[in-house]
Order: C-alpha cells, then sequence, then structure tokens
C-alpha cells in the first residue's frame, strides 16, 4: 500500500507547529464494472450477472442501513448506522432535534482483519 507524508495544523492550536502523518496514495477508484469482471474471473456467475446482483446490493442496502439495521456481510464485515448528537442532561430531555447527523460505519471481520494487518507499506 503506498502512502505520501503530508503536513497538518492541529485545529485550533495555529500557532503550533504542523504534524506530519500518512495518507494513502490511491491509485483509482473500482468501479462496480471492475468488480463485476474480477468476481467473473473466480466464479461460476457471468459478469453481467455479477454487476446486476451489485446493483440491485446498491439499491437494498441504504433501505436496511436506514432502518438501523446492521448488515452483515459474511467474511467482509458488517454495516451499520451510528449517530452524532447534542447531549441532553436528563433522557427525558433528549429530543431528536438533538441529533446531528448520521454515518454507515465498517466494521472489518477477522478475516480482513487479518488481511489488513499483513499489509506493507511503501513511501513514495
Amino acid at each position: 500500500m503506498d502512502y505520501k507524508v503530508i503536513g497538518r495544523k492541529i485545529p485550533g492550536q495555529p500557532s503550533e507547529p504542523e504534524k506530519y502523518y500518512a495518507s494513502i496514495v490511491r491509485p483509482k477508484n473500482v468501479t462496480l464494472d471492475t468488480l463485476s469482471k474480477r468476481i467473473a474471473e473466480i466464479s461460476p456467475v457471468n459478469e453481467l450477472d455479477t454487476k446486476s446482483v451489485l446493483i440491485a446490493f446498491t439499491k437494498v442496502l441504504p433501505e436496511y442501513l436506514v432502518d438501523g439495521a446492521t448488515v452483515e456481510l459474511g467474511d467482509l464485515g458488517r454495516l451499520m448506522v451510528t449517530l452524532s448528537s447534542s447531549g441532553a442532561d436528563t433522557p427525558e430531555d433528549f429530543k431528536s432535534d438533538l441529533i446531528k447527523g448520521n454515518k454507515v460505519s465498517y466494521q472489518m471481520s477477522t478475516e480482513v482483519k487479518k488481511v489488513m494487518k499483513a499489509a506493507e507499506y511503501e513511501k513514495i
């Protein structure tokens, strides 16, 4: 995995010197077409059928996430929605307008964790 080093100021501390961090160099985006072709190479399902299933997956997945479900993806891991909100003094004081937003989080499976732990890094 290629990375570069970038400098960043610490938010709220403009007088402090920059700190330097690793940032992934992304060589390209992997599209549904690319995924479909690759999956078709290693499975008995043809490319068009694979792409149809992937497209259907992108349509169905948000339906479950918007309901707050955790979507289990087998050896890939799981997707779940998390919320960001302001705090209230008591549970009774909490109202939905204190919710600032949501995001979809990914939790790696044990299998993916093993693969990612073995990643090699190269500074470019």
